[in-house]
């Protein structure tokens, strides 16, 4: 049978299922290609607050919504009476269901109660491709990019979403720093001499720096001999040519000067990680079809719960979640526990997490291979955007390849 169009065949109502899986349930639904006008969202007691969710991401598209509690039933005869009972109120031919996020046992009702009737039975793939069960002869198609970080976050049960906005002038200092953290330090591999500097300037600490027979050196008992301190004196000149750090000259002593704002000293020491990934991430926009919505240095809010993640962004409808760490002291073992935590609670089954740390990942590889959170460590920075780049095609990969598993059971 050839293949309709959609647009000859609109099913003007759509059935969802209101579950702990939440984004199957989003994306067909906002995709103007269905036609969607009105949503009834079935839901048990006990995913009241999952239904409400959804009902405000629907009605802030303009999508009529109703609510529709259904009974925990475990004999499928009544599930497919209190399904056919519901669609009576119906023209069939104008409704279709989406099975995503239905249990097993609803999932077999709902076909024995619409088997070979008008009604649209579909599903969608992790990899947002669109499965028609019936009727035969509709077009599959893949689900539009069209779900907003916000949006994906709410569906998720958070309350208060707020994202790193910078004043034109702190955008000028992030930006100059990153630049010239790459060009000096990273190209150069001497992270170690710019984490000295940052941990003495974050405190408030100055460092001086004895220039002897053309060559500096730290004028500090115990100062280490394998920090390269003439590329830390160039970094110092070209941020004080920015106006990023202060400096004094005097003697063949250059000296850094204390910083008093405490949004450019926790800058200097941690935050240009986040920017340097988030400016990664964000220029990947154009390499990487379906990622949007990048956000960085993000506070989240759930009910009395409160949560922070270094940087967002959602690609193929999916929750990708980045965690950023410098210094030596970081514990890379509680981080990558907490990052697979919090992929869990943000994004559901088909969330990603990594870590980007400054420190070599060692050890503690295992854990992350066992806890499925990517890591680009130390050694990686200096080509950032491109470990960034291969690990989101390849998780996008790897979950294609999973649901092609699953679908052929």
């Amino acid at each position: 049978m050839p293949k309709s169009s959609l647009m000859s065949c609109p099913f003007a109502t759509h059935w969802v299922f209101a579950d702990a899986e939440m984004t199957p349930n989003i994306g067909p639904i906002l995709d103007a290609r269905l036609q969607v006008k009105s949503v009834w969202v079935l839901y048990t007691l006990n995913r009241i607050e999952n239904a409400q969710r959804l009902q405000t991401i629907y009605q802030n598209h303009h999508i009529q919504t109703r609510l529709v509690e259904i009974a925990h039933d475990f004999e499928m005869m009544d599930i497919v009476k209190n399904l056919q009972t519901l669609a009576s109120e119906l023209a069939l031919s104008h409704l279709a269901i989406n099975l995503s996020c239905a249990n097993k046992m609803v999932t077999l009702s709902a076909f024995k109660a619409f088997e070979g009737s008008p009604v649209g039975l579909y599903y969608l793939l992790p990899n947002d491709q669109l499965k028609w069960i019936q009727p035969p002869g509709l077009q599959e198609l893949n689900i539009a990019k069209n779900i907003q970080l916000a949006e994906f976050l709410h569906a998720h049960g958070i309350e208060q979403f707020q994202a790193a906005q910078l004043s034109p002038s702190q955008a000028s200092f992030a930006k100059g720093l990153v630049n010239a953290i790459q060009k000096i330090i990273l190209s150069h591999k001497a992270l170690k001499s710019y984490q000295y500097f940052s941990t003495h300037h974050a405190r408030g600490k100055s460092i001086k720096l004895v220039k002897h027979e053309g060559r500096y050196y730290l004028n500090e008992v115990g100062a280490r001999s394998r920090l390269q301190t003439d590329l830390m004196v160039g970094l110092l000149r070209k941020l004080q040519n920015q106006n990023i750090v202060q400096l004094t000259t005097q003697d063949n002593t250059l000296t850094t000067l204390p910083e008093e704002d405490g949004w450019k000293r926790g800058f200097i020491e941690g935050g240009w990680l986040e920017y340097l990934t988030y400016q990664a991430v964000y220029a990947l926009k154009a390499d990487i079809e379906g990622l949007v919505d990048v956000a960085f240095s993000v506070k989240l809010q759930r009910h009395n719960a409160y949560d922070e993640a270094d940087v967002l962004f959602l690609a193929n409808n999916q929750l990708f979640l980045v965690e950023c760490k410098t210094g030596s002291n970081a514990n890379l073992n509680l981080h990558l526990q907490r990052l697979d935590s919090l992929k869990n609670r943000l994004g559901g089954m088909t969330a990603h997490a990594l870590l980007v740390t400054t420190e070599p990942i060692g050890a503690n590889q295992n854990k992350a291979h066992l806890l499925k959170v990517g890591v680009i460590d130390g050694k990686q920075l200096p080509d950032l955007k491109s470990h960034l780049k291969q690990w989101i095609l390849k998780e996008i990969a790897t979950t294609e390849v999973a649901q092609a598993e699953e679908s052929a059971l």
